[in-house]
């Protein structure tokens, strides 16, 4: 079945999001195992919640979309989804104990030779307050998938500049139960992440990991290196994910800053890209 284009300027949400202090540690002990001050929820500060977890309740609403009445898709072609990118502008760090509400609405959906691009953006807001939060461009491609109705033409194609060639580079370590842990501290799951059997059957050699997590691994090694490991100084983290990382193998992010942004490029060991991107950091 095709995907229905013309839900584009759909919506879905609000949604409540109750970022309690067991799901702000156990996503940052999933991503920042080593960071005993960021897992210490008696910190005088307080604790404060990685802002790349706006994907948990993010994750969600793709659900939702997916289950929209007028789409089309078949269970096994929604499965098919693939995460292009991830563009998240952070207005405000987010302490745990907040109840976000958190909105989704589809931009639109255009063919591609390899079946159709669709970006949803996110807003999360303050529940009580209504204050803006977070703001999130999402890109997918749903592969070997068919269009029907209106084609999208503003749909973006997500692309960032690499870092120079002698730029820096920092080891970025992937455990081999990455995925497993990751699926069930960000509560995103996607078979193929965990379960070999069935990412052998969609063509896969391994189960992969999730681009948010690398995207995630990317923002918390640039916060080390140019914010001093405090990410809630970080006001933007944008990657277009470009090749597929298996867990237990190394990894390695390049990295420099031009015009203000630190630009970021995470490899794989046999040196093929994985994704490039930007972080921002406040003052």
């Amino acid at each position: 079945m095709p995907f229905n284009a013309d839900l584009a300027g759909a919506q879905w949400g609000p949604i409540r999001w109750e970022m309690t202090p067991r799901r702000v540690l156990a996503y940052r002990a999933a991503l920042a195992p080593d960071d005993a001050d960021g897992l210490d929820d008696a910190a005088a500060e307080g604790l404060f919640a990685l802002p790349m977890q706006v994907v948990a309740p993010e994750w969600v609403l793709v659900l939702m979309a997916r289950e929209h009445p007028g789409q089309t898709l078949t269970e096994a072609e929604g499965r098919r989804a693939v995460h292009a990118g991830q563009d998240s502008r952070f207005h405000r760090p987010i302490p745990a104990g907040s109840t976000l509400a958190v909105t989704a609405t589809l931009v639109g959906a255009r063919a591609s030779r390899a079946g159709v691009v669709t970006a949803i953006r996110f807003e999360t807001r303050d529940a009580t307050t209504g204050e803006l939060m977070v703001e999130s461009l999402s890109t997918s491609v749903y592969r070997d998938v068919a269009l029907a109705g209106a084609e999208t033409a503003e749909v973006p194609a997500p692309a960032y500049a690499a870092p120079d060639a002698e730029a820096a580079t920092a080891p970025t370590p992937v455990s081999p139960a990455l995925p497993h842990i990751y699926s069930e501290c960000a509560e995103i799951w996607n078979p193929i992440h965990t379960e070999r059997t069935v990412a052998l059957a969609a063509g896969l050699p391994d189960i992969i990991v999730h681009g948010t997590a690398l995207w995630a691994l990317a923002g918390i090694e640039a916060a080390k290196l140019y914010a001093g490991g405090d990410t809630r100084r970080m006001t933007r983290l944008a990657a277009r994910f470009t090749g597929q990382a298996f867990p237990g193998q190394p990894m390695t992010l390049a990295h420099d800053q031009a015009d203000g942004a630190v630009r970021l490029a995470l490899r794989s060991e046999d040196g093929r890209a994985l994704l490039t991107g930007v972080a921002e950091f406040s003052n």
